[in-house]
């Protein structure tokens, strides 16, 4: 296969450009240049409490390569990652290796100081970046309302302690960068993503997308805080004669405060996803979803969701000061989203994640402790745990230690 052989080559390629670009990297920032290069290596040991293929395994996480550029006046940020699957976690006879884009802009900063971006960038809605801590992200992030990234333009500026945020997505963004090996172990190239979108193989794609966010920061108590509403609307056209053209809506109250060494994120949308007749055609791995489901993925995997829905976070968290040997900065968190799910029948979706972060020099460690129910990642329940849920065990645990290099 031709792509066998370009994957064979492109491992020690990545490997060899992670190593030039942390050089490149340093004499950018020697050398006070504009440019600047960034990447990581990371590996991760996992136990899975239902699956007894993955019980204490040691698993390839990701090699990324990133760069920014900032000049004061025309800006520029990109980051593209490679992955490896074995064959443990496609649970099939064979794994693959990705390469996928995350994001890649270019903009220009204003004399007041607001950005105009344009590209593949960040979709400005809810705590951002993130409204967790944890590796796992939260609920937010697989129904596609957390770390998001679609192609458009956005604008930025602050006033005083308001941050406004405006985008207009024409296009989720697509595959864009990525590629597959062996894709008889993946859900259809629109899949090969960094965050979920709907699936355009099962009939729907994301399509001319307004956001807009709203925040103000003030002080608390001692401490910073910062509350925001966003809203979101957008097309969703057919991609297949079966299907009707539809539209998705979606709201988020959020509020951030850092208290001393002590945080919290506080999140609350509510998506409807709004189409006549079904809301997907038969797939590769999936049949056909009825009004109240939808199907959608990222990193090669698919799975039903929630045509509708409302997803509650609360994330805590507590900075650590001192040292322990040659490790510092360390934080622990606990992480608790949820997915209420409006149709009738359909199970709750949750997950807890406890865990601890800390580093020293570049090497970054987390540990996870996750407990699931209907996830599609955190439980045995997998294709339905966004959707109905699962009709046996539908709880599980997850062990996760992410070790990385970043430079």
């Amino acid at each position: 296969m031709k792509s066998s052989k370009l994957f064979s080559s492109v491992t020690p390629a990545v490997a060899g450009a992670c190593l030039f670009l942390s050089a490149s990297g340093a004499l950018a920032q020697v050398a006070d240049s504009p440019l600047k290069f960034d990447g990581a290596a990371r590996i991760r040991l996992e136990h899975l409490s239902w699956n007894p293929d993955r019980k204490g395994t040691f698993e390839f996480d990701t090699i990324r390569l990133g760069y920014t550029y900032d000049d004061g006046k025309f800006l520029s940020s990109g980051r593209e990652r490679y992955y490896h699957y074995s064959t443990r976690q496609t649970g099939a006879s064979e794994g693959t290796s990705m390469l996928m884009n995350e994001y890649l802009w270019a903009g220009f900063r204003f004399a007041d100081k607001s950005e105009v971006h344009v590209g593949q960038d960040i979709v400005p809605f809810g705590a951002l970046k993130y409204a967790s801590h944890n590796f796992f992200e939260s609920m937010a992030y697989y129904a596609g309302y957390e770390d998001t990234y679609a192609m458009g333009i956005k604008y930025a500026r602050t006033d005083g302690g308001l941050s406004t945020m405006l985008g207009f997505f024409p296009s989720d963004g697509g595959h864009m960068l990525g590629v597959a090996d062996n894709m008889s172990v993946l859900d259809g190239a629109d899949s090969i993503r960094y965050s979920n979108h709907l699936m355009k193989q099962y009939g729907r794609e994301e399509r001319n997308t307004f956001v807009g966010r709203l925040a103000y920061g003030f002080e608390l108590a001692g401490g910073k805080s910062e509350i925001g509403v966003s809203v979101l609307t957008g097309e969703l056209p057919a991609t297949d004669s079966a299907l009707s053209d539809g539209r998705r809506n979606a709201q988020a109250i959020h509020y951030t405060g850092e208290f001393g060494n002590f945080g919290v994120k506080l999140e609350t949308i509510n998506y409807r996803n709004k189409f006549s007749g079904n809301g997907s055609v038969n797939g590769n791995w999936w049949t056909a979803c009825n009004n109240d489901c939808v199907i959608i993925g990222s990193y090669g995997f698919t799975n039903r969701m929630a045509a509708k829905g409302n997803i509650d976070i609360v994330s805590l968290s507590y900075k650590i000061p001192g040292s322990i040997g040659p490790f510092s900065n360390f934080r622990v968190y606990n992480d608790w989203s949820q997915l209420r799910k409006s149709a009738s029948g359909f199970a709750r979706s949750s997950q807890n994640v406890t865990g601890v972060e800390f580093g020293t020099g570049g090497w970054w460690i987390m540990l996870d402790f996750a407990h699931g129910k209907n996830h599609p990642y955190l439980s045995p329940v997998f294709g339905d745990a966004l959707a109905a849920g699962g009709s046996g065990r539908t709880t599980g645990n997850r062990f996760n230690a992410s070790i990385g290099y970043y430079f």
